[in-house]
């Protein structure tokens, strides 16, 4: 299969770095109990070392179905088709409005697309890359199927959500621990067509530990009754809880191993990897410890940590900047809470 047709869309609220100081400030002053400047400077700190910049976030008047709107429309216009050619649509991000019935119902009913067979797949950062891999199984089980949509959106910052106001006030520094990797969060939407084409024969490299499952997580209502009883998440319900650090030192070692044995597969030099945006700073220690000088582009400065929409991202503004083009051999990487890695084959 190959990808024909891609688009992302952010909302148009530029939020810097110290803007996320302003609001840890505000949220944390009544509650923090050391001098608020420890605080602040501590901050700053974490995010000059992840490589953050800037990050967007909605306006009052922003929808996210909106912006998914505008994406699906470029990501036709790209592949020169229409939406009542898509046979499948997979949603695929963490943010959702639903659990029931799947949030890909209601993004078809709103597309108004609805004859078009639809579903979710839920799978934290790991959501886009086990939707390529299901859109490739599809292809692979039905000849007449000959067009695949992907949707992702993540829009987590309400003002009342699983970050606000919870992750941005923290009462000791050791909360860091689980709420720094929030403040680099951004939002936006991404949707993206893949045709089939039996000349391609896509190649995936998944690696899995769910020992460590306990280490990012977005707990829902009554959650305990899913886990062992010795198990205590930090965070209440619906609020985003990831350990930064350990997930680091945790992931680093296959993370770099999916993207070697993947590689190892292939009869040629991939013209540019996108890796999941986390951090700059992770991604550059990834691409030392595996010793490659492949180009790759992330979208991390500008975009901040956006989920599952970070390769469509980077994918789509490569492609604005013309520094890839149709034909070109690219891989996906991304490394995820679960946990999970993965590299897959991107046909252009």
């Amino acid at each position: 299969m190959r990808l024909i047709g891609i688009d992302a869309q952010i909302p148009s609220n530029r939020i810097y770095n110290e803007d996320i100081i302003e609001l840890v400030n505000f949220y944390s002053g009544p509650h923090y109990r050391e001098p608020l400047q420890k605080l602040e400077t501590t901050v700053r700190r974490f995010l000059k070392l992840t490589g953050s910049d800037t990050r967007f976030w909605r306006n009052e008047n922003e929808k996210p179905i909106e912006l998914l709107k505008i994406a699906v429309q470029r990501a036709l216009k790209m592949a020169g088709i229409t939406k009542n050619e898509i046979n499948l649509v997979i949603y695929s991000g963490i943010d959702r409005g639903f659990i029931e019935p799947c949030n890909a119902s209601f993004i078809c009913r709103a597309l108004e697309m609805n004859g078009t067979r639809c579903f979710d797949i839920v799978d934290a950062c790991m959501g886009w890359s086990s939707a390529v891999q299901t859109a490739h199984a599809f292809f692979k089980a039905d000849e007449a199927l000959e067009f695949v949509m992907i949707i992702n959106a993540e829009f987590p910052m309400d003002k009342k959500g699983t970050i606000l106001p919870v992750n941005f006030t923290i009462s000791e520094l050791k909360e860091l621990d689980w709420k720094a990797p929030s403040l680099t969060l951004g939002e936006a939407a991404s949707a993206c067509i893949f045709k089939r084409d039996e000349a391609i024969n896509i190649q995936f490299e998944f690696i899995e530990n769910s020992a460590f499952a306990h280490l990012c997580s977005i707990p829902l209502i009554n959650h305990e009754k899913y886990l062992p009883d010795a198990d205590i998440l930090l965070q209440p319900d619906m609020q985003f809880y990831s350990n930064g650090a350990a997930l680091l030192e945790i992931g680093m070692s296959s993370s770099c191993d999916v993207l070697q044995h993947l590689i190892s597969k292939l009869d040629y030099v991939p013209d540019a990897i996108f890796p999941h945006s986390v951090s700059e700073k992770i991604i550059q220690q990834a691409f030392t410890v595996s010793k490659l000088e492949i180009k790759h582009f992330s979208t991390f400065t500008e975009l901040g940590n956006v989920a599952t929409v970070s390769v469509p991202s980077a994918i789509s503004k490569a492609l604005l900047n013309g520094n890839i083009k149709k034909g070109n051999k690219c891989i996906a990487w991304v490394a995820s809470a679960g946990m999970k890695f993965s590299a897959i084959e991107i046909r252009l």
